[in-house]
């Protein structure tokens, strides 16, 4: 008998202690292990800054889910096609004044030379473009100065080496 006692007291402080580890990873703000941490390195500061100058009358947004641009044609298989771009990324979207896009900014550093981040930039640049919007590269080790990034904008004919330039869309 004592150990059918001995037993039920083992299982019930057993079950007390799962109670008490789930309660602790609830998100109160204490049971999460995670810290805050800035959205923009500092070469996407000075590329953000430079495109706030350079696009006057335009809002500029950062780090924006190419699902917040995109979204998939009915009639197709939703998942197959969503899957190809869930989780990726805009460095950079450049506004009209109606929140339309006129163009994706990329800022493009040593770790776009791997194979898997190329893949991950290859599959961006190709459902931006499929949804007719477009999309400038720019090197980080050489980011375009304002002027520059106002023609690339504007369709002007100066675009600096390794960015494509933009053609002027009509609102």
């Amino acid at each position: 008998m004592l150990w059918v006692v001995g037993s039920a007291l083992c299982i019930v402080l057993i079950v007390l202690g799962l109670l008490a580890s789930l309660k602790k990873k609830k998100p109160d703000g204490t049971g999460w292990p995670v810290f805050a941490k800035r959205l923009l390195s500092e070469n996407e500061q000075v590329l953000f800054g430079r495109l706030l100058r350079a696009a006057p009358g335009h809002t500029v947004l950062a780090q924006v889910a190419l699902s917040q641009m995109v979204a998939v044609k009915k009639g197709a298989n939703y998942a197959a096609v969503s899957n190809r771009f869930y989780r990726l990324v805009a460095d950079f979207v450049i506004c009209k004044p109606d929140f339309s896009v006129l163009a994706v900014v990329e800022l493009d550093d040593r770790r776009h030379d791997r194979p898997r981040r190329q893949d991950a930039d290859r599959r961006k640049t190709e459902v931006l473009e499929a949804a007719g919007i477009p999309v400038i590269r720019v090197n980080a080790a050489a980011p375009p100065a304002e002027a520059e990034l106002a023609r690339m904008l504007t369709g002007g004919d100066a675009a600096p080496r390794g960015a494509r330039r933009l053609e002027r869309q009509r609102p």
